[in-house]
């Protein structure tokens, strides 16, 4: 009943989530007087929890005594919070998920099929760190506007759902800024984002033959 296998449903939906922000930009003013107009830096984002990424920005780690190296800002972050079945969403047991193909002039069709297929909902958290506000806020307004109220994803889960449409929705948001300590601690500001994707998660991909009737053939090949 519990053999092995791995569709990566869940892997692929991380890194479809990661993909929808690794182009947010924020564009600062030249502070060389001699160049003008903006450049534009890219925002990097990675799989990281908010604690241990926050201890590393005011923490610099060191290679030797002389080099130090820190992050540098403005970057994003997201993780994984929950992951819970949805109810509403399940559906009939009794009729898998199919894929076949039909034979020209056999009475056999050869796919394969997943019996099971759970509805789940993801909740992720997507934390901006900033130095500056105006960075905060571009990056708010690079975001918000693509989920009114929902942003959808197409992933190809396995070989039977090649194309499933993920709906995100995004549920809160909050925005903090670090002011703690004396002038020599570095300033950050800290926001975060609250996102529910419902997915799914599929169980083992089997194969199968099944048998027709001669007739159902003619017809397929009729349409």
């Amino acid at each position: 009943m519990f053999g092995y296998f791995y569709n990566q449903n869940l892997r692929k939906l991380v890194v479809g989530f990661g993909t929808l922000f690794s182009n947010v930009q924020v564009q600062h003013s030249n502070p060389d007087e001699s160049t003008e107009g903006n450049f534009t830096i890219r925002v990097p984002i990675t799989y990281a929890p908010q604690e241990k990424f926050i201890r590393r920005l005011l923490e610099p780690s060191s290679i030797s005594s002389g080099t130090r190296i820190e992050n540098q800002l403005p970057r994003m972050s997201y993780i994984i919070t929950n992951i819970l079945p949805d109810p509403s969403r399940r559906r009939n047991k009794i009729n898998p998920v199919s894929s076949s193909i039909v034979a020209n002039n056999q009475c056999t069709s050869v796919g394969e099929q997943i019996f099971e297929q759970v509805p789940v909902n993801v909740s992720f958290s997507l934390f901006i760190y900033t130095r500056h506000i105006d960075d905060t806020l571009q990056i708010f307004e690079q975001i918000i506007p693509y989920f009114n109220p929902d942003h959808f994803i197409k992933l190809s889960m396995n070989s039977v759902q090649e194309s499933v449409d993920i709906p995100i929705t995004m549920v809160s948001n909050n925005m903090t800024e670090r002011y703690d300590g004396d002038f020599g601690n570095r300033r950050i500001n800290i926001s975060s984002i609250n996102f529910l994707a419902k997915s799914f998660i599929y169980g083992k991909v089997e194969s199968y033959t099944s048998i027709q009737e001669p007739g159902v053939i003619n017809i397929l090949e009729d349409i």
